[in-house]
């Protein structure tokens, strides 16, 4: 493919050589016999003396012009092409005028291409050019054409004028007339661009006349495959709800687990809940969550779901972020330093971890930067997503991540020393700094033993996040339609050689994000309920509910009250 976008920018480049226009040209009469133009020429052809039109369209094959490129390039993109030979054609063979130059014998009118023609090759095909990395090789169409520099010295002369050019037409009416008035065949899953108001209906996801039926990344890789996929990730979140919902609850409802620090787990709980929760707007109804219509995506702009289900989920993940950095800070503080500072501190806490939430999705949506573009669900736009989304979380995170490792360093090195130690040796043969340092050994073992379920936890988190943080940065970015325009066209060629779907988008997929990575990384960060619920969830639980529940019916059948009336005639 990349040795037919060098030809196609060849090919501009010898249009730019060679159409011109001059009046009283010497030179010769000629029926057009070639092949390359003979849907567009059927007049007597003017050559310089010397020049037959076997040399003429010889140059034009020399430069890439043959039938088989011209084939793939009318199957891609059948408009483009019809300008682009009609400003070839016109310019490399001109239309000798049959009205004779006065007083001129041995001279005839020669018309060139038409400025006009020139003007509707780079209004309709210039984003062509460019996506193929030819713009440079567009025609200047108010320059003197680059030919007559040589045939006319020293100044040349300029694309003509109509009524005064060789005007030329498709001879097989295909495609003919101004591009803008072509009837443009959009293969599947391609559209015809609407243009309402003369406009494209979406710069991003449109180009030369057809537009990518959004959700457009499903289309890119073989049929159902991102909706098998996504389907997938997406009752892993379903799961993820339930699963933190319910650890949710046994932390806010049990007597003895609202107290530091298992309130801490509490807040992180419901948290990751409020991050799985959102699943519930494309469960409802996926392709609404995605299309405002049938070509643009949603955005908080034109679809109130998008900004309410964007905002959920950008406050959810910065607070999943602040609750476990507490909890990794708390570990710390309680292990290594035997401190129980956060404990005191809850106003504090709850400002900074949801007052962070909050200020980071007040300015996404401030900016109008919430959008569906990847996967279900709407968030922040690429482009901005670093700024305005994963270097804030990160800013919070990683410090954390760091302040964990030093934590277990400190483990290790405490278990370490324990091990080298006898620990049969009494306390009372000691000296009061080594009953000191064994106890802080004994203190740090007992604090792994009660913690290492928020450790562990911390650890998951940390490692699912920074796993789609990769993916996001290194992988993601592929998927942008801008960047992907080039090769979208080779898969529209593809695609209008009749050859299936499935075959090309396997010659697209080296361009896109691997589909297994994708999908791994969407199912991952879905899946941190079920996690946080398999690492804190236990059989002490189990009973507790049992207990809770007990109570609960304890206090329905009104026993309670009357053991209170009988304790009245205990009380003196």
């Amino acid at each position: 493919m990349a040795r037919f976008f060098t030809k196609v920018a060849a090919l501009a480049a010898l249009t730019l050589g060679l159409v011109g226009s001059i009046e009283a040209a010497p030179g010769n009469s000629l029926n057009y016999t070639g092949s390359i133009c003979k849907d567009y020429v059927d007049y007597p052809v003017w050559a310089p003396p010397g020049v037959t039109i076997a040399m003429l369209e010889g140059g034009l094959v020399k430069a890439g012009l043959n039938e088989t490129i011209l084939g793939s390039l009318k199957a891609a993109l059948p408009f483009c092409s019809n300008l682009f030979m009609i400003n070839t054609c016109s310019g490399t063979f001109p239309r000798i005028d049959p009205i004779p130059v006065p007083n001129r014998p041995n001279s005839v009118n020669v018309r060139f291409a038409c400025k006009s023609a020139c003007q509707s090759l780079v209004t309709e095909c210039a984003e062509y050019f460019t996506a193929v990395g030819a713009q440079a090789f567009l025609p200047n169409c108010e320059a003197p054409i680059l030919a007559t520099l040589q045939t006319v010295p020293p100044n040349g002369i300029l694309y003509q004028p109509d009524g005064e050019c060789n005007k030329v037409q498709s001879l097989s009416n295909a495609g003919a007339g101004p591009a803008n008035n072509l009837t443009v065949t959009c293969q599947h899953p391609f559209v015809a661009d609407p243009r309402p108001n003369g406009k494209t209906a979406n710069e991003q996801y449109c180009m030369l006349g057809c537009c990518m039926k959004c959700p457009a990344q499903y289309h890119l890789y073989r049929e159902g495959a991102l909706e098998k996929g996504f389907t997938i990730t997406n009752i892993i979140r379903a799961v993820s709800m339930v699963f933190s919902f319910i650890l949710f609850l046994s932390y806010c409802l049990l007597p003895d687990k609202r107290s530091h620090p298992s309130a801490l787990i509490l807040f992180f709980s419901l948290s990751v809940f409020l991050f799985s929760v959102v699943i519930i707007f494309p469960l409802v109804d996926t392709r609404s969550m995605q299309c405002f219509d049938e070509i643009n995506p949603t955005t908080q702009k034109n679809s109130l779901k998008c900004a309410i289900q964007g905002a959920m989920l950008i406050f959810a993940s910065a607070s999943t972020c602040a609750w476990c950095t507490v909890l990794i800070i708390n570990l710390h503080l309680h292990t290594v330093w035997n401190s129980a500072w956060l404990a005191k501190k809850y106003l504090m806490i709850h400002t900074i971890c949801w007052g962070y939430a909050a200020a980071i999705t007040g300015v996404a949506l401030g900016l109008g930067e919430v959008k569906w573009e990847f996967a279900t669900l709407c968030l922040v736009s690429q482009h901005r997503a670093p700024t305005l989304f994963f270097y804030p979380m990160a800013a919070m995170i990683f410090p954390a991540f760091l302040v964990h490792v030093a934590t277990f360093a400190h483990i290790a090195r405490i278990s370490a020393q324990a091990s080298g130690d006898s620990e049969t040796m009494s306390r009372s043969t000691l000296s009061a700094g080594a009953a000191a340092v064994i106890s802080h050994r004994r203190h740090v073992m007992m604090a792994i033993r009660i913690q290492w379920r928020a450790a562990l936890m911390a650890v998951c988190s940390i490692l699912a996040v920074t796993f789609y943080w990769l993916f996001y940065f290194i992988q993601l970015k592929k998927i942008n339609p801008a960047t992907l325009k080039d090769h979208i066209i080779h898969f529209v060629s593809c695609l209008k050689k009749g050859s299936p779907h499935d075959f090309c988008a396997d010659e697209l997929a080296p361009f896109l994000p691997p589909y297994g990575l994708m999908i791994a990384a969407e199912g991952l960060v879905s899946s941190i309920g079920i996690v946080i619920f398999i690492v804190f969830f236990k059989a002490t639980l189990v009973r507790e509910w049992g207990d809770w529940f007990s109570s609960i019916g304890y206090l329905c059948s009104g026993k309670r009250k009357q053991k209170k009336e009988q304790d009245q005639f205990f009380v003196i």
